[in-house]
């Protein structure tokens, strides 16, 4: 007996009538006409080359051949098993061992790795894992369709196109120095700004080479004089020293107590709204749904916006800014 991929229809039909022994009965479950399922029930009488049902001495229904008696229970369990396919799994955040890759930013990571921790620990799950993973811009896309990576945060700019999007916020970059700096407080032109020895962020690619662009179009260059992966650390040098940085404002506000000066920069900035990024084929993943609204919740100071994507961009405006942390 040979059962090919058109058979299933027949299959799902003699589960229906294995169970019930009526015809009538069956076709009304099926959703079908009785003469269309008494078709199919000849139909499954060639195919295995079986009665399967006959008419019952009774007058009551019908009575199962020994070979159809051995068919239901294999046949039951089968139908199960491809009724599965259809439903979206269940997820739990309390009970899941989801595991998710996330590469992100560096002025993002601190933010979400904490608020992710903090939500994982008050479910009580000890099962789920988070792992952050740095992956190199020309090999984004490939970690997406490998299964590599779960999801990115990062400047909507640094998005491949083919990926998903939605904006979390709009980023305002300023020049961070320690209170009482020699320099001043005075406001920086393109030239003052490049004298400046800087710490340089490695992982805010697309910040830097906006800066760098800017600088080279007035006729200055950036003085790097130290380079490190995270903010936060950047931030501890220039507490330390007469360096300076240029960071988001909404880092540089996150540690109040540091005595910190930020200044608004001297050139513009192109749109460097943050984003989150996933890869389409996990549009409808309920663990991965689960967590892009757990990062929404983290990184969205208002209701965001639909997810579209990488290719449509929206640019948003510029504002004067000018802050004193203390």
């Amino acid at each position: 007996m040979n059962i090919r991929p058109s058979d299933l229809p027949l299959l799902v039909s003699l589960d229906a009538l294995l169970e019930l022994k009526n015809v009538t009965h069956a076709a009304q479950r099926l959703h079908m006409s009785q003469p269309a399922l008494s078709s199919q029930l000849a139909r499954l009488r060639v195919l295995f080359k079986d009665p399967l049902l006959m008419p019952s001495d009774t007058g009551r229904g019908m009575v199962a051949t020994p070979r159809a008696d051995q068919l239901a229970s294999p046949l039951r369990e089968a139908i199960g098993k491809l009724s599965l396919l259809g439903k979206d799994s269940a997820f739990d955040p309390a009970t899941s061992s989801a595991s998710f890759r996330i590469a992100a930013a560096a002025d993002a990571i601190g933010t979400l790795g904490a608020g992710l921790a903090g939500l994982i620990q008050a479910q009580g799950n000890r099962k789920m894992r988070l792992e952050f993973v740095h992956v190199s811009s020309d090999t984004r896309l490939d970690a997406f369709e490998n299964g590599e990576l779960d999801l990115l945060i990062d400047h909507a700019q640094a998005v491949p196109d083919a990926l998903r999007l939605r904006r979390l916020r709009d980023e305002r970059y300023v020049l961070v120095q320690r209170r009482g700096h020699p320099r001043g407080t005075a406001a920086l032109s393109a030239a003052s700004y490049s004298r400046l020895a800087h710490v340089q962020v490695a992982h805010a690619q697309a910040c830097n080479l906006a800066i760098d662009a800017q600088l080279r179009h007035l006729g200055h260059t950036r003085q790097i004089a130290v380079t490190v992966s995270q903010c936060a650390t950047a931030r501890d040098i220039v507490l330390g020293t007469d360096m300076v940085a240029t960071m988001p404002a909404t880092l540089a506000a996150e540690r109040g107590h540091a005595p910190l000066d930020c200044f608004e920069l001297p050139f513009p900035l192109p749109d460097m709204a943050l984003a989150m990024a996933w890869h389409r084929r996990n549009d409808a993943h309920a663990a991965h749904r689960w967590l892009r609204e757990r990062v929404l919740d983290l990184l969205v100071p208002a209701a965001p916006a639909a997810a579209v994507p990488a290719a449509a961009r929206r640019t948003a405006g510029r504002a004067d800014l000018v802050l004193s942390v203390s």
